[in-house]
């Protein structure tokens, strides 16, 4: 997660959360409960996002593992349930850690 400054009135600024987590059922339901209790919107964290995560794991096919559970509901992103049950694959945030880290401006490690 991450937090964006942004300005709700010229006067009053404001904080937003940025969440990104594992592309599978139980990331999908974790934020369902965020959502309830604070504003927040995807970082990395849609269908589109999700898909370049799961080319990159083709070329690696033992990191491959099934999506977890059932459907829930995507509340940020519907693509995104429709992306992990056509795809069927589970990826971990650690799967785009560079791309996180850029841009957060940090470099990889």
């Amino acid at each position: 997660m991450r937090s964006d400054s942004g300005a709700k009135s010229q006067n009053t600024p404001t904080t937003r959360l940025l969440y990104h987590g594992d592309f599978d059922w139980g990331g999908v339901r974790s934020v369902t409960p965020l959502a309830r209790s604070v504003p927040w919107r995807p970082w990395r964290y849609t269908a589109p996002e999700y898909r370049a995560a799961v080319t990159t794991l083709a070329e690696a096919p033992a990191l491959k593992a099934p999506a977890l559970k059932g459907p829930p509901a995507a509340p940020r992103d519907p693509a995104s349930a429709v992306a992990l049950a056509e795809c069927g694959v589970r990826t971990q945030a650690e799967t785009v850690l560079n791309d996180l880290r850029t841009d957060l401006g940090t470099r990889s490690r």
